[in-house]
């Protein structure tokens, strides 16, 4: 056996003992010879089984050769849940137990906070002046229970009361990013746009999203109400990481104001990409999906119209939007970037920045892992990405799959409208017209059924 290949053995050995600290000094010495990009792989994955998140982080900056599994990434995520752990968990002035059997006793007032009680702790939100939770119709605090808890509480689902009466207001659950941002634009001009805004530590910026809310009120005058809470840490008593217990907790906070701000509606910046599209991949007949019947109706039950106001409208032409409006230069999806400066490095960077002509690092580490994990995310969408900035060779296996012809993808679907409310249908139609051309029959999106 060659000497390299014997040392390879050892390291190799050390490693599956799990004597990871030996396995990496040895790996060490082999930096830089024959076994270099298996030294370097061995040293990663031992940090991160020995939890050496800092020096994992700066040795695959040095060598970003050896994290092809994205160890580094993982590492960050790592540290913010440490210093999350660290942080004071907040609690009402009066305690009191999970209420089983009674769910609508786990809401709670003091002062402008709203509290609720759910299996594992607490969660809240911080209202705005003059919210009351006794004028809140009890449909809407089961609404917001079930959009929270469902997927732990299944009782949640269960809820059956008075009818609720329609508002008058239509509403967005706003986030500042493309998609949310070509859903305002579609909507009514007095739709009342609302942020939730993580209140705890994490990798999120707000910093974009608040920048963005700045140009709309100087142009508009319209304000952004932004409800700060932390209820996306209730998934990570499950051990899941930060994030929406399901994909309506994005608006729980407008549902929860729905009375306090008469609303009729609240509307979500969902894209052909979530709707018509399973996954971003395969063609669905969303109009008889499980999903869209389940909740409009539980949201009609709580005197809700519910709203996807660019339902029709894949990612590339929400973007066309943004592009032809007075937010182009100030619209942004990155999660991570400050004042009006994106980071270039995530993947929201590489298919919602890039393609808005924006300057973005497209062999970054994300970047370039979410281009080789299969299935791909959003994948007619980050096919059309990589062929609208000539980026095809980042990913030369995906090549067979980007057709010559991708315009019908920044084109609007016709039948998307018709499961818009008859009070916003009109308008959002014609509000489409202005910027998008409509696909064209035989419809290329009902032939999509990407698995690559």
């Amino acid at each position: 056996m060659p000497l390299h290949a014997l040392r390879r053995w050892r390291i190799r050995r050390l490693y599956n003992q799990g004597n990871w600290c030996s396995a990496r000094q040895l790996a060490d010495r082999e930096i830089g010879t024959k076994n270099h990009q298996f030294a370097s792989e061995i040293i990663v994955r031992s940090m991160f089984n020995d939890q050496l998140w800092q020096e994992l982080i700066a040795f695959a900056k040095l060598y970003p050769e050896a994290d092809s599994k994205s160890y580094a990434y993982r590492a960050k995520r790592k540290l913010v849940r440490r210093s999350q752990s660290a942080e004071k968990i907040e609690t009402p002035n009066k305690e009191r137990s999970w209420n089983a059997s009674n769910l609508l006793e786990n809401w709670m007032q003091e002062g402008q906070r709203l509290w609720l009680r759910h299996p594992w702790g607490w969660v809240y939100w911080d209202m705005p002046e003059g919210y009351n939770l006794s004028e809140t119709h009890p449909a809407l605090l089961h609404l917001a229970l079930e959009v929270l808890l469902s997927p732990w509480v299944p009782t949640s689902k269960k809820w059956t009361v008075e009818a609720r009466e329609r508002g008058t207001k239509h509403s967005l659950s706003f986030s500042g990013g493309v998609d949310s941002t070509a859903a305002m634009i579609l909507m009514p001009e007095d739709t009342i746009l609302s942020y939730h805004q993580r209140d705890f530590a994490s990798m999120l910026s707000h910093s974009l999203p608040h920048y963005t809310f700045s140009e709309i009120k100087k142009q508009t005058g319209n304000e952004v109400i932004c409800i700060l809470s932390n209820h996306e840490k209730i998934r990570t008593h499950s051990g899941m990481m930060n994030g929406f217990s399901t994909a309506n907790a994005s608006g729980v906070h407008l549902i929860l104001l729905a009375d306090f701000l008469d609303l009729q509606s609240i509307a979500f910046g969902t894209p052909i990409d979530n709707t018509w599209l399973k996954k971003g991949s395969k063609y669905r007949d969303f109009s008889q999906s499980f999903f869209w019947k389940y909740w409009s109706e539980k949201f009609n039950r709580a005197g809700l119209d519910y709203v996807l106001p660019i339902n029709h409208l894949s990612e590339a032409g929400a973007l066309s939007i943004c592009s032809q409006s007075p937010y182009r230069d100030v619209v942004n999806s990155c999660l991570r970037g400050h004042e009006n400066q994106w980071c270039g490095r995530c993947w929201k960077c590489f298919h919602k920045n890039g393609p808005l002509g924006r300057a973005i690092l497209p062999d970054s580490e994300e970047i370039t892992t979410f281009l080789h994990t299969a299935p791909l995310r959003t994948a007619q969408h980050a096919l059309w990405a990589l062929k609208k900035q000539g980026l095809e060779d980042l990913a030369p296996h995906l090549k067979p799959h980007i057709s010559d012809d991708l315009s019908w993808w920044e084109q609007a679907y016709p039948l998307g409208i018709e499961i818009l409310p008859e009070s916003l249908k009109k308008h959002i139609l014609a509000q489409t017209e202005i910027y998008l051309k409509w696909m064209e029959e035989p419809y290329f999106l009902e032939t999509t059924n990407l698995e690559v």
